[in-house]
């Protein structure tokens, strides 16, 4: 009967493997993009509260820079993808 199970599962585990693999793929790139954009965002956050004295536009552009950092929405996605990866795991003990 496991084996049964096992070979009705295989083409779901197969391509689970395959998007968890694309979509890791596609975090870490996106990763990389949104670091370098989330410094452009707090560099910018910085020259607003510095030069034009807008402390509180400055903040909410900081918080905006934290959205978009490794610490916030890819963080979101990384974890969406893992758990993913982890029912994938899962299947594959089957």
């Amino acid at each position: 009967m496991r084996i049964i199970l096992k070979v009705i599962l295989f083409p779901v585990t197969s391509l689970l493997t395959i998007l968890v693999a694309a979509c890791r793929l596609l975090c870490q790139f996106s990763n990389i993009v949104f670091s370098i954009l989330a410094m452009l965002v707090f560099l910018i956050a910085l020259g607003t509260m510095v030069f034009l004295h807008d402390p509180s536009e400055g903040i909410r552009i900081m918080g905006l820079a934290l959205l978009i950092s490794p610490f916030g929405l890819p963080l979101v996605a990384t974890f969406l993808v893992e758990v993913i990866g982890g029912f994938n795991d899962l299947l594959k003990e089957i």
